[in-house]
């Protein structure tokens, strides 16, 4: 996806409350488990993984694909006939490659529930509350491991081989060592563009990620996949890829770095044994132009780690 770098900021606005995506300040008091996020995720990791179809065991196979493991995903690379595939694949509407162009991202995620999962959650809550919606606040707590993979209608294949490889891979290394620690809440000065700020949680993140991402892209050369550096997830930012006249002050960005810390800073978000995380393959299957509404996601595949 080309990003379109914001025009200048003919007057910096304040981040303001009162969005649709802030929850009412007596909210901020439930349980740290409520998640604000509301997409949509659709596809169970055991039923896509468990699920085999032995009356197409003559359908040809995606070669990298080929293993002993029982739960190996099957996956016709090339054939138009999908009726084979795995029942959570076909019931998604991309196989049947009736909604256009895709956009297909993979997330490194915390895994839902966890306190740095459940932390952050209350972090775009509260902040959101005090001061309005940054761009951070359009997503659920992520950290990238591609851009978006920009594929026209007709890419079921390429997905699916996406998806195979990544299943191949993920598996294939000890999920012991499949594990980012975080590191802390860290300010960035005029990010991204002058005179606006972000705030972010530091991630040490093995570099074993970046490898599965380099070898599919090198496997599924057609999807042009675009590795990320996966050293972070973001708590807030402004006008990267929705231009807006809003920007984090350097005040806003202190008082943000103090709320996060305050939030965050605790013994079990530090703790890599109570916090698992996953995998998650989507579909952006709906683009928010416009601060204040979230982003929409559809799940593909997702591997707990």
């Amino acid at each position: 996806m080309t990003i379109s770098t914001a025009p200048p900021l003919p007057t910096a606005v304040r981040l303001q409350p009162h969005s649709p995506l802030c929850d009412p300040p007596s909210t901020l008091r439930a349980s740290r488990l409520q998640l604000r996020t509301a997409n949509a995720f659709t596809l169970p990791l055991g039923q896509l993984l468990s699920e085999q179809q032995s009356s197409h065991d003559d359908a040809p196979k995606c070669a990298s694909c080929k293993s002993d493991s029982d739960d190996t995903m099957q996956l016709v690379a090339q054939s138009a006939d999908r009726t084979w595939m795995p029942a959570p694949l076909r019931t998604i509407p991309f196989w049947r490659n009736v909604r256009g162009p895709h956009k297909c991202i993979v997330y490194l995620e915390p895994r839902r529930g966890s306190p740095l999962y459940a932390g952050i959650e209350e972090f775009f809550r509260a902040s959101c509350a005090l001061w309005g919606p940054t761009e951070a606040h359009m997503y659920h707590p992520h950290s990238s491991m591609t851009g978006f993979i920009d594929l026209p209608a007709d890419a079921g294949a390429v997905i699916a081989r996406i998806a195979c490889h990544l299943h191949v891979l993920i598996s294939a290394r000890s999920r012991s060592a499949l594990a980012p620690d975080v590191r802390a809440v860290t300010a960035a000065a005029d990010y991204p563009h002058p005179g606006t700020h972000k705030i972010e949680v530091a991630l040490d993140t093995p570099p074993v990620f970046r490898s599965i991402v380099d070898e599919v892209a090198r496997l599924v050369p057609e999807a042009r996949i675009r590795p990320k550096r996966m050293g972070h997830i973001s708590l807030a930012y402004c006008n990267k890829h929705v231009a807006s006249s809003t920007v984090v002050s350097a005040e806003q960005a202190e008082k943000l770095d103090a709320l996060a810390r305050s939030l965050l800073y605790t013994p079990d978000v530090f703790d890599s044994a109570q916090n698992p995380w996953d995998i998650a393959f989507y579909e952006l299957s709906f683009k928010s132009p416009v601060l204040g509404t979230s982003h929409r996601f559809t799940q593909i595949a997702r591997w707990q780690l």
